[in-house]
């Protein structure tokens, strides 16, 4: 007998048993015609808010002006003044690392997994976040089924697996364990779809064709060391400028891109020399080499509260994964600095993965975030640049019908609507449970705080 895939079964059990869940299509029931009356507007880009009425047909914005009327059918709500801006948009999720990649290979049922992940996309979609990059794990099946409307959540544009090199970041083995590719003995990170372990131009090649046969909408590469691996010491580089290379020309031949784990200087360089668009993390990055990425024109993922945070933030054990997280504590306190310096493209990202618990701390990247930039500065990062970086992916993006990240005609009616005004206190978005009141995705309300 055939056995299904972690994310078919998992899912299904999800939405078919468990009690009391809210599948996405039992959301509120929505008209096909909305129009929020009296808001204040925040567009995606602009430094002002302006005042006027918002008009949703279906899943997308049909009008954005002052003097907008309602037509028969169309439900009207009443904003008071509030803002009303884009769904928020995070660039760097994993949500199918429920747990640390250890655990969730020695300790964890597949099916847990796949209901622990489905879970927090209900949750994530819940904080205002209306679309997300999962920048790898097995969640390509994780989209499918909330674009099917078997459960809530946000859009997903996923990676599909890690590709890493023969003891990479994405090698998460313990020490004995055998080389899957050696020995022909997949692991359940490997068999599952979590990650590829490829060496050469050619593994490398065949790795990305596959990811994207298997519905990645970009790829991800690890490029250097990590924190969550053990085997890997943060100043690695890995992969040689031609395997990187190799794997950026197989994800352009499908018009898509490639996002790379990087912490230094040279991983950081290497990767956008040899084509790659979106820079994740990169704490250990000199001023020179920030200034290079701008001239580059590469976008940088920072994922700057876990970056810049202690390493009790998260729950990490004394050892090695918490020595290293705190050496990259230290490395990035110039980073955010040096960024904006130069100009650099940055992008709302928080690296949110491990146990439920952690989960909330997505939010509070905007307390992280507040510190360094304005508060339009962050917005943008959040809505209309995050928009610009999924864009890269062409035709492979999942979502052609309207615009992202944006409160204008013709873009998809993800919205929030918010109680004080993001555009002086972006803070305000960190307590997403008492300042966001409404949530819409895809022209359906998720939440309406309004009518209590």
């Amino acid at each position: 007998m055939r056995q299904l895939p972690l994310h078919a079964v998992a899912l299904f059990l999800l939405t078919a048993l468990a009690p009391g869940l809210v599948r996405a299509e039992d959301a509120e029931p929505t008209p096909s015609s909305v129009l929020f009356k009296n808001v204040r507007i925040f567009d995606g880009v602009s430094e002002r808010l302006t005042a006027g009425s918002v008009l949703v047909e279906g899943k997308l914005i049909k009008a954005v002006g002052e003097h907008l009327e309602a037509q028969d059918g169309t439900s009207i709500i009443e904003c008071g003044g509030r803002v009303l801006m884009p769904g928020l948009i995070d660039a760097h999720v994993h949500l199918a690392l429920v747990r640390r990649p250890g655990e969730i290979r020695n300790d964890y049922d597949w099916m847990y997994v796949g209901a622990l992940a489905g879970d927090q996309a209900r949750r994530m979609l819940l904080r205002g976040f209306t679309t997300v990059r999962d920048i790898g794990g097995p969640t390509v099946g994780l989209a499918r089924a909330i674009d099917g409307g078997l459960l809530p959540g946000p859009r997903i544009l996923s990676s599909g697996p890690f590709i890493t090199q023969t003891s990479g970041h994405g090698d998460f083995r313990n020490y004995n364990d055998p080389h899957p590719v050696m020995t022909g003995n997949l692991s359940f990170l490997d068999r599952e779809g979590w990650v590829y372990i490829a060496d050469g131009a050619d593994e490398v090649t065949r790795a990305v064709r596959e990811a994207l046969r298997r519905g990645a909408v970009q790829i991800k590469v690890m490029a250097g060391g990590g924190v969550s691996s053990p085997y890997d010491p943060l100043d690695t580089v890995q992969y040689t400028p031609e395997e990187m290379r190799a794997a950026v020309v197989a994800a352009e031949n499908w018009g898509t891109y490639v996002a790379v784990h990087a912490y230094t200087d040279r991983a950081v360089r290497m990767a956008v020399e040899a084509g790659v668009k979106s820079i994740e993390h990169a704490p250990f990055v000199t001023e020179a080499t920030m200034k290079f990425l701008a001239e580059r024109g590469a976008y940088l993922c920072p994922t700057a509260r876990i970056s810049l945070t202690s390493p009790n933030y998260l729950g990490l054990p004394p050892g090695a994964t918490a020595d290293k997280l705190a050496e990259v504590n230290a490395g990035a306190r110039n980073q955010l600095a040096w960024a904006k310096k130069y100009g650099v493209k940055l992008v709302f990202s928080t690296d949110q993965f491990g146990a439920p618990e952690i989960f909330p701390e997505q939010s509070k990247e905007f307390l992280t975030l507040a510190e360094h930039f304005s508060p339009v500065e962050v917005l943008r990062m959040a809505t209309s640049t995050a928009a610009e970086l999924l864009a890269l992916s062409g035709l492979r993006h999942p979502y052609r019908e309207g615009t992202l990240g944006a409160v204008t005609k013709g873009a998809y009616a993800d919205l929030l609507l918010v109680e004080g005004n993001p555009l002086e206190d972006v803070t305000l978005l960190a307590d997403y449970e008492e300042n966001i009141l409404l949530i819409m995705k895809d022209g359906k309300v998720y939440k309406n705080a309004l009518k209590d």
